[in-house]
């Protein structure tokens, strides 16, 4: 997993490039500390350049989310598709998450 983070207005974009698993867990806690500290309200986690996840990454997720929320601030996910999509879709993240 590879990701960048672009912050413009009031929306930090996350774009999480490759595959989202368990042995990027460690890489997943910048994307969460950056959520913490940005000063944007909304975070959008842009997944169109993802082209695996599995349940762990779906959890990473999940935490972002929590932390999210936890500083008053609104996660969403965009660019879901192929495999990645099929995942959000059987976990039913997006009942939790919006997807855009």
């Amino acid at each position: 997993m590879d990701y960048r983070i672009d912050t413009s207005d009031n929306c930090t974009t996350v774009k999480i490039q490759g595959v989202l698993t368990f042995d990027d867990h460690e890489k997943f806690k910048g994307v969460v500390q950056s959520i913490s500290t940005e000063q944007a309200e909304e975070i959008v986690i842009n997944l169109a350049e993802t082209k695996m996840i599995d349940s762990a990454g779906i959890g990473m997720l999940l935490l972002a989310n929590d932390k999210a929320i936890k500083a008053g601030k609104t996660v969403k996910l965009a660019g879901v598709s192929g495999h990645v999509a099929k995942v959000v879709e059987l976990s039913k993240i997006d009942q939790l998450i919006p997807v855009i």
